[in-house]
C-alpha cells in the first residue's frame, strides 16, 4: 500500500454531509415490491432460526442446520433451473474465468449463520439472537459499503447512517438485557 493509502482510505470511507432536507421523493414501484420482498426475507430469517432451533433441541445442532441447507438447497436448485432455463442462460466458461475466488465460497458464512442461530436461538431466544446477527450485518454491511470490499458499490459510512446504526445496537442491547 502506498504511503497514505491506509490513511487515505479511511479518510474515503467516512464522509460528514449536511442531511438533506426536503429532498424530492418519488414513487418507485419496483422499491416497494423490493421492500417488500426483502421484508419476507427479513421473516423468513428469523422464522428459520426459530424452527431450527426448535428442531435441534430434539434432534441435534449440526443436524439441524443440515437438513435445513438440504431442503433449501432443493427449493434453490428449483429456482435456479426455471431461472437460467437449466443453466442455459450462463456462460459457465465466462463466469471460470471472470469470477473471483471468493465469491464462489458464499455458502460457508451462509451456513455459520445457519448453525449458530440453530443453536443459539433455543437458549438466548429469537429476538435477542436475531438482534444481535442483525446488528453484526449492519456493522459489515457498513464496513464493505464504506471501503467497497468485494466489488461494492461505495457508499461512505455517513454521520446518519452510524448515528443509525448506534441507535439499532443501542435497541438491541436493551432487548437482550431488558
Amino acid at each position: 500500500m502506498a504511503k497514505g493509502g491506509f490513511v487515505d482510505a479511511i479518510k474515503n470511507s467516512v464522509v460528514i454531509e449536511k442531511p438533506r432536507v426536503n429532498s424530492n421523493v418519488t414513487f418507485d414501484k419496483m422499491l416497494a415490491l423490493d421492500i417488500l420482498l426483502l421484508m419476507f426475507g427479513g421473516v423468513c430469517t428469523s422464522l428459520q432460526g426459530v424452527v431450527n432451533g426448535s428442531l435441534s433441541v430434539h434432534v441435534n445442532g449440526g443436524f439441524s442446520s443440515w437438513l435445513s441447507f438440504a431442503i433449501g438447497s432443493a427449493v434453490l436448485f428449483v429456482f435456479f433451473m426455471v431461472d437460467t432455463r437449466g443453466g442455459k442462460a450462463i456462460n459457465w466458461k465466462n463466469a471460470a474465468k471472470t469470477t473471483p475466488w471468493w465469491a464462489w465460497l458464499g455458502g460457508i458464512p451462509g451456513a455459520a449463520f445457519v448453525l449458530f442461530i440453530t443453536l443459539f436461538i433455543p437458549y438466548r431466544g429469537a429476538a435477542v439472537v436475531s438482534g444481535i446477527t442483525i446488528c453484526a450485518q449492519m456493522v459489515t454491511a457498513l464496513i464493505v459499503d464504506s471501503f467497497a470490499f468485494f466489488q461494492c458499490i461505495h457508499r461512505p459510512a455517513t454521520l446518519p447512517r452510524i448515528f443509525g446504526l448506534a441507535l439499532m445496537i443501542a435497541g438491541v442491547l436493551m432487548v437482550a438485557l431488558g
